[in-house]
């Protein structure tokens, strides 16, 4: 299994959930010596369970994934922290889509079908949606981030701005410090 991959996965698992323990038992059904054994590369896990893996993002997160996962195969940079390269394009991604005016915003809570137990609570979802007035074709983006941020940010599409700024500046600084 490639190690870029299994560290994003872990990355989003452990942002969405309480524990990996309650993700692999819970929603993937399985041991924690098969757990780690994909995690150390040495056994696949059934197609469902991939699908399971992939619907931890939305579709356009999980195509930048896939790129970030390649890129780390012959990037250094990118195989040394592909987590923070995935999230700095989450940013700046977010960051162009709001200054060209392409993305509507959306608040929502975690997935109302998901468990309470399973789910880290305090959280919410700012979403970031392009629509191509194409059913089913939109490119999504989510952060979950505690309930407090967004009192702060409300629907002010300047504070928005400003927050995603931060953040990109944020990201920058820390990998120029590495």
């Amino acid at each position: 299994m490639n190690q870029a991959l299994v560290e994003l996965v872990l990355h989003a698992v452990n942002e969405k959930y309480v524990s990996e323990k309650a993700f692999y038992r819970e929603k993937l059904g399985i041991s924690a010596q098969s757990w780690d054994r994909w995690k150390k590369g040495e056994q696949g896990l059934k197609y469902e369970n991939i699908q399971i893996l992939a619907n931890l993002f939305t579709d356009y997160e999980w195509m930048l994934v896939q790129k970030v996962v390649r890129n780390a195969e012959i990037l250094t940079d990118v195989m040394q922290n592909p987590v923070g390269e995935y999230i700095f394009l989450k940013y700046q991604i977010s960051q162009t889509w709001l200054n060209n005016g392409i993305a509507r915003v959306e608040w929502g809570q975690t997935d109302e079908n998901e468990e309470a137990s399973l789910r880290k609570s305090n959280t919410v979802i700012l979403r970031l949606v392009v629509d191509y007035h194409f059913w089913g074709y939109n490119d999504i983006i989510e952060f979950r981030l505690p309930g407090v941020i967004q009192q702060q940010i409300g629907h002010d599409q300047v504070r928005l701005l400003q927050w995603i700024d931060d953040q990109s500046d944020r990201l920058r600084e820390a990998s120029n410090k590495e």
